[in-house]
C-alpha cells in the first residue's frame, strides 16, 4: 500500500469504520477496523492511479483471489457505490473525516470530475450514485474490451 500511496486513504477509512459500519462489497458482512486492504474497483494495472473514487476496503483473502479482475459490475458496483457514498457524506458532515480527505488530496484526487462533479457538497445519493457510474462504467468497459477477465470468486451465494 506505501508504494501505491494508499497510507492516506486508509486512514481515511479507518476513522470511517469508527463512526459507521461499512459492509464488504464481496462478502456483505461488515468490514473488521484494521483486518483489510484496499483495493481498486477497477484494477490498477488498467487505470495506473489511486484516485479515492475507484478505491474500496475489502477481504484481504478476496484481494488477493480478485487479482487483476473486473468484479461483476451488475452485482458489486451497487454496494461499491453505497459504501463511496456513506464516505462523502461522512467527509462533509464530520470535521476529523474531512481532515483525511484533504490530506487524500495529493496522491488521491486528482480527476477533475471527481473534485468538481463527485465531491461536491450537496449531492444526493442518487446524484452521487449517477455521477460515479456515468464516470466509471465506460473505464470498466474499456477494460472489458482490452481483455480484463471478470472475477467469479466473489458471487454472492
Amino acid at each position: 500500500e506505501k508504494m501505491r500511496k494508499l497510507n492516506h486513504v486508509r486512514a481515511l477509512w479507518e476513522l470511517i469504520l469508527e463512526q459507521q459500519p461499512i459492509i464488504d462489497v464481496f462478502k456483505d458482512t461488515p468490514i473488521e477496523k484494521g483486518k483489510y486492504d484496499i483495493d481498486h474497483f477497477i484494477p490498477w494495472s488498467f487505470v495506473m492511479n489511486d484516485e479515492l473514487w475507484n478505491l474500496m476496503p475489502m477481504d484481504p483473502d478476496l484481494n488477493s483471489a480478485k487479482n487483476n479482475r473486473l468484479p461483476k459490475w451488475d452485482v458489486f458496483f451497487t454496494r461499491f457505490a453505497k459504501n463511496q457514498y456513506i464516505m462523502y457524506k461522512l467527509v462533509h458532515t464530520k470535521e476529523g473525516i474531512r481532515k483525511l480527505y484533504v490530506d487524500c488530496y495529493r496522491d488521491n484526487l486528482h480527476s477533475i470530475w471527481a473534485n468538481q462533479e463527485l465531491y461536491r457538497k450537496g449531492n444526493s445519493e442518487i446524484e452521487f450514485v449517477g455521477i460515479l457510474e456515468k464516470n466509471m462504467r465506460p473505464v470498466y468497459d474499456s477494460a472489458r474490451r482490452q481483455g480484463y477477465d471478470i472475477w467469479n470468486k466473489g458471487d454472492v451465494e
